[in-house]
């Protein structure tokens, strides 16, 4: 794997953007920290730790909350993309996997992913899966 942080690549910088399209309480805060974030590959399956260079953390009140998409992978198995935040509010990882402990075929993409809120209990917020 990676052992230096990087760029974001596109579909990397899209996935993180779909991921904070949905309304959410600090989604504004972690939209201002997408400019200045770089990524470092510590997984085969795209899962990235993330550090932001230069912006203000997020509330600390925002921290727990967190984002999920979801999508199908070329075998039909569901691949979840997952966003996290560290205890000071700043965006730590994007984290891809599949639900049965398969590896991941087809990287996801943003235009696939259906995004879940947590207080949502699971509600589609736009987007198709594939079936």
């Amino acid at each position: 794997m990676e052992s230096e942080f990087r760029k974001l690549n596109e579909r990397e910088r899209e996935l993180l953007e779909k991921l904070l399209d949905a309304e959410f309480p600090g989604r504004d805060e972690w939209r201002t920290q997408l400019d200045s974030m770089t990524g470092r590959q510590v997984i085969e399956d795209g899962t990235l730790i993330l550090r932001c260079d230069a912006t203000l953390p997020l509330p600390t009140k925002y921290k727990k909350l967190g984002v999920e998409g979801m999508c199908k992978d070329a075998d039909g198995g569901d691949i979840a993309v997952l966003l996290h935040a560290d205890d000071n509010g700043f965006l730590r990882m994007l984290e891809i996997l599949k639900y049965d402990g398969s590896p991941v075929i087809n990287p996801p993409s943003a235009r696939d992913l259906v995004l879940l809120l947590p207080e949502d209990r699971g509600q589609r917020l736009g987007g198709t899966a594939a079936s």
